[in-house]
């Protein structure tokens, strides 16, 4: 049997968790994708995941189906439904609060694990809070930045211009129990703790964050997606409604503005997450050489995770169910990570050095 098949293994999260789930010596794998990647040691399968035949097929025989294909707006729940069919246990490396409620429905009442959203963000975005919760009881505030310069896939960016407000609130912040519209408004020529070089910081309250405020009974959140160039933030004010029926033509549009964002720089993605209680304050920071890199990753640690049995039966957003300590252990040791840390009370002006990078 199969441990865990792999699809979207050509692509660049499919890459990087088939890559680290090699590394551990986990197997048998499986890879999948239209042109599947030769990997010594792994069943490479041809496999179009809108085919259902063909997905039947790949999920046949596995444990775990980890989901690295995309865009996900156009897959939603397909590839559950075929691993449910096939008795397999199931991970996505992306989600939103409209995918959990899909794979949901696709698994119904069958015993067995659903994990969506493990990847970047949502995933590790939400894990670090838990992380500083561990450790800092009565944290109250919560502020996270995340992002950096780096490319962007095409399936990934028509994933990012067809996001809606099923993602999250633009501008929003959390306030005592909920969420306020317009609280925030966007920061430019930031200097932010552990990024070297000064960003522009757009707030955003996703529904994972606002599920986070909630659970830890925090007072305040403020959560901001970072730029470090601003032609991606051109592009990205330029994305037309979803009834004008041009996502992929915005799409590519992000794709080549990040390239220009990127040029003579190194990519790079960074999470800096603080929490501040009457007792003082903690931050995560977790460095990365991508957002793709970062996802495959935790992608790969969740699916280890099933693997193990350490995630129960029912369907679950990776950060809602995965200890927070152990991941970011598992982490700290992973190729995409170049930094992974807890510090207290680290004033800006000690992080903002060119050689955190």
């Amino acid at each position: 049997m199969t441990a865990v098949a792999v699809l979207g293994a050509s692509g660049a999260v499919g890459r990087a968790a088939l890559e680290l789930l090699r590394s551990w010596h986990v197997g048998p794998l499986r890879a999948g994708a239209r042109r599947p990647p030769d990997v010594a040691g792994v069943e490479p399968v041809a496999v179009d995941a809108r085919d259902p035949a063909d997905l039947a097929r790949f999920c046949a025989g596995a444990r775990v189906v980890l989901n690295c294909a995309g865009p996900a707006i156009d897959l939603v729940d397909t590839v559950a439904r075929a691993a449910t069919v096939a008795g397999a246990d199931y991970v996505d490396a992306a989600g939103d609060d409209a995918l959990y409620a899909a794979v949901a429905a696709a698994t119904g009442d069958a015993a067995r694990v659903a994990v969506v959203s493990a990847g970047m963000m949502p995933g590790l975005s939400g894990l670090l809070p838990r992380l500083l919760a561990a450790q800092l009881p009565d944290g109250e505030r919560l502020t996270g930045y995340v992002g950096g310069r780096d490319r962007f896939t095409l399936t990934a960016a028509v994933d990012y211009v067809a996001a809606d407000d099923s993602f999250g609130w633009p501008s929003a912040a959390w306030r005592d129990g909920r969420v306020v519209p317009g609280a925030l408004s966007p920061v430019t020529d930031l200097a932010v703790p552990f990024f070297a070089e000064p960003v522009t910081a757009q707030p955003y309250l996703s529904t994972e964050t606002a599920r986070v405020a909630a659970a830890l009974g925090l007072r305040q959140v403020e959560w901001y997606s970072v730029f470090a160039g601003q032609r991606v933030l051109a592009a990205l004010r330029a994305v037309p409604s979803a009834d004008d029926g041009g996502h992929r033509r915005a799409a590519e549009r992000l794709c080549r503005a990040a390239e220009l964002d990127l040029f003579g720089q190194r990519p790079y993605q960074s999470l800096v997450v603080t929490l501040d209680g009457p007792g003082g304050g903690r931050t995560a920071v977790v460095r990365g050489t991508g957002a793709s890199d970062l996802t495959g990753a935790v992608a790969a640690v969740t699916a280890r995770a099933v693997l193990a049995g350490a995630v129960p039966p029912g369907v679950w957003h990776a950060a809602e169910v995965l200890d927070p300590v152990a991941t970011f252990d598992e982490l700290t040791a992973a190729p995409a990570v170049l930094l992974a840390a807890v510090v207290a009370d680290v004033p800006a002006a000690d992080c903002y050095e060119e050689d955190v990078i």
